[in-house]
């Protein structure tokens, strides 16, 4: 054959494996066309996981108590992409959890999530409809947070710099940061006090707990390093009641510790042990509208419900990946309409149950 054939040809192929190909691609988008029409109404509302049923605890015919809601995971959250663009442009770059260690809800129902392996803190913003973030570029390993409404304060304990720093959650820009330098040794837990307009930080292998003002002053420090009232092995999470008491994960002494605002010792429970109301790695801890407490256990895979004396009434959950099932969960939020966030960390999630009330 001679080399101008042998072109004549190639260039037949080419045309032909060309014009096969424009039909390919126009036959696919009126395809993707189609199943937008048909789907578009989902795509916004949709979750990134479709979890069918009705997830209550403890299970019938007992009154239900604790009901799931949702998963927080990524941007898909607010809805996924238009599958068209997708094809003509390529999928984007999903932001997704990679090891969330701490969770807190704002009054506007934002959702905030550190993660230690993206050294910054992600924002479910459901007011904007948007993921966003904090902290980038700054934290090193996040592990605690706190938010004060008021001032539109959210505080972040960094383990790896051994600071707490206060960030504006609209700008992203640092506004406060606590403590002298060398102050904190693995800063973990924090909880803001709106009412007294104060931070609790746990100051974890100092064993101690130590207050602010709103403007970042000391104001005092609870405990130190022991296993007697009011004494610490690394204190952990931290949360309050409605009546302002300070509730204090004494990790290493397997119990939780209770004070008053202004950090005098009031009571204690917990103890280690694999049976209901033991403790064998306590981690996230919250307390609801009426006064049940809720400690996480990252080595059960579960949280745990008490009375206000510390009396266990229910566990929730087992390590799997289902609603109501954790991986190394850690950090615990509870806001002030008893939703329930547990920072689910090896499943990449922050998990969202309701506290059901009782009935009067």
């Amino acid at each position: 054959m001679s080399q101008e054939n042998h072109r004549s040809l190639n260039s037949h192929i080419h045309d032909g494996r060309s014009y096969k190909t424009k039909c390919i691609i126009v036959l696919l988008v009126l395809l993707f066309l189609l199943s937008a029409l048909t789907g578009c109404a989902n795509f916004g509302s949709r979750q990134s996981e479709d979890f069918s049923g009705e997830y209550i605890w403890p299970s019938p015919p007992e009154t239900p108590r604790i009901k799931w809601l949702r998963n927080w995971k990524d941007r898909n959250d607010f809805g996924k992409p238009s599958q068209i663009l997708t094809f003509l442009m390529g999928a984007e770059p999903i932001e997704r959890l990679r090891r969330p260690q701490a969770v807190v809800a704002d009054t506007a129902g934002n959702v905030y999530a550190a993660d230690s392996e993206q050294h910054g803190i992600f924002v479910f913003d459901q007011k904007n409809n948007v993921l966003r973030f904090l902290g980038e570029g700054i934290l090193g390993t996040p592990v605690g947070l706190a938010i004060d409404n008021k001032n539109g304060i959210v505080y972040v304990s960094d383990s790896k710099l051994d600071n707490v720093l206060g960030f504006d959650r609209n700008t992203d820009k640092v506004v406060l940061q606590l403590g002298v330098t060398g102050e904190f040794k693995n800063p973990s837990g924090l909880v803001f006090d709106e009412e007294r307009e104060r931070l609790y930080v746990s100051d974890t292998k100092n064993n101690t707990v130590k207050a602010f003002d709103k403007n970042g002053k000391p104001l005092f420090t609870i405990g130190k390093k022991g296993d007697g009232d009011g004494e610490f092995s690394l204190p952990s999470f931290l949360a309050l009641d409605s009546q302002g008491r300070l509730y204090v994960v004494d990790s290493f002494n397997f119990r939780i510790q209770i004070f008053d605002a202004d950090g005098k010792f009031l009571k204690k429970f917990g103890r280690l042990g694999d049976a209901g109301g033991r403790f064998s790695r306590p981690a996230g801890i919250g307390v609801d509208s009426e006064g049940h407490i809720y400690v996480v256990d990252t080595a059960f895979g579960n949280f745990q419900i008490f009375d206000i004396e510390g009396r266990f009434l229910l566990w929730i959950g087992q390590n799997g990946k289902k609603p109501g099932e954790f991986a190394y969960p850690v950090g615990m939020y509870i806001d002030r309409e008893d939703r329930i966030y547990v920072a689910d960390s090896f499943n990449r999630r922050i998990q969202v149950f309701q506290y059901l009330k009782e009935t009067k």
